[in-house]
């Protein structure tokens, strides 16, 4: 008997982990298909040129 409670508790654990691994999966596979990475860097490039030129630049290199 314990040995069949044990495949269980093994069971969902191992089926948990294929759940996990499967959304990453489609997460990170629907971010490369619709290229979802270089849209965001498009959208946040004014901010970060913004916030870049108001710092402080060291002129002699």
């Amino acid at each position: 008997m314990c040995k069949c409670k044990l495949f269980n508790v093994l069971l969902k654990v191992l089926l948990r982990l294929l759940a996990v691994v499967l959304g990453f999966f489609v997460v990170t596979f629907t971010v490369y298909f619709f290229n979802l990475d270089m849209k965001a860097t498009a959208l946040l490039a004014p901010w970060l040129e913004k916030w870049y030129d108001h710092l402080e630049h060291n002129q002699y290199l």
